[in-house]
């Protein structure tokens, strides 16, 4: 793992994840990079220099944040880090994913809410199109998850071929900190499988991958979402890697389990695309 890309916009839960992310890096030594984006609609990098000067307030906010950033990050994160401040004018998803490719990030790590949400109403818009548009791992965070935290991994999947594939891309994290891993699947009456298809599906899934510690799960649920936090809260699991669907195209009202399981949980969440 050699970059980790943090939006930042000096929220709780931006420190909270840059935090986070610190526990990561100071393991893995992989590089900081700390985004923030002043917002606007305007498409910033095609406007002229005069386009530009007319948009002040844009430019006093861009300045400012260029003049803050680095200070606050040194009070926030040890003196000697390795994180790059970046500071971006832009639609605040689009401009992180743009950093993301630039740098090719390894993984994002962000606050579930963001800056003047107090976890009142669902998670941050930005976080839901990260997490919808991201070909990155996403981790989202609602408080410091310390290096404890990830001894102990869940990994929440049908077990299908694309699991592996998922598996592959968080390798590098699950190594460093040599964690166990939780298989876990959730069985509900809606889709209903038994669990000796369950235990070969999960077998298959293991195989290639015997350097690390695997337990095997089948937890009867009535919905996945509070199925998987239970099931953490039971097997004392602070953080939940689940395999998630496709929804770039899927309007924001209609939410996944991985969305649901940010908003109603206390969990550390990592969203994996394959």
């Amino acid at each position: 793992m050699k970059t980790i890309l943090v939006p930042f916009d000096f929220s709780p839960y931006a420190v909270a994840a840059l935090q986070t992310a610190y526990k990561i890096s100071h393991k893995s030594g992989a590089e900081i990079l700390c985004v923030t984006v002043v917002p606007t609609e305007l498409d910033w990098e095609f406007l002229s220099e005069e386009a530009k000067a007319k948009h002040s307030e844009v430019l006093d906010e861009y300045n400012e944040a260029l003049e803050v950033l680095p200070s606050y990050l040194r009070t926030i994160t040890p003196a000697k880090a390795p994180i790059k401040p970046i500071v971006k004018i832009g639609v605040p998803f689009e401009s992180i994913l743009q950093v993301a490719k630039e740098y090719s990030a390894d993984l994002i790590v962000l606050g579930a809410y963001g800056k003047g949400n107090g976890g009142v109403n669902f998670i941050g818009s930005t976080l839901q199109k990260i997490l919808r548009n991201s070909p990155y791992p996403v981790l989202a965070v609602k408080e410091l998850l310390d290096g404890n935290g990830f001894r102990k991994v869940g990994f929440a999947s049908n077990f299908d071929h694309a699991s592996k594939t998922a598996f592959e891309r968080i390798k590098p994290l699950v190594k460093v900190f040599r964690a166990s891993v939780h298989l876990v699947f959730v069985n509900t009456p809606a889709h209903f499988t038994n669990s000796i298809e369950v235990e070969e599906r999960m077998n298959h899934f293991i195989k290639g991958f015997e350097e690390f510690t695997f337990h095997k799960h089948v937890f009867n649920y009535s919905d996945p979402e509070t199925g998987l936090e239970k099931f953490s809260e039971l097997h004392k699991i602070g953080l939940m890697a689940l395999v998630s669907g496709h929804h770039e195209k899927i309007p924001n009202y209609q939410v996944g389990t991985t969305e649901t399981l940010v908003f109603q949980s206390d969990l550390a969440v990592l969203s994996i695309k394959v």
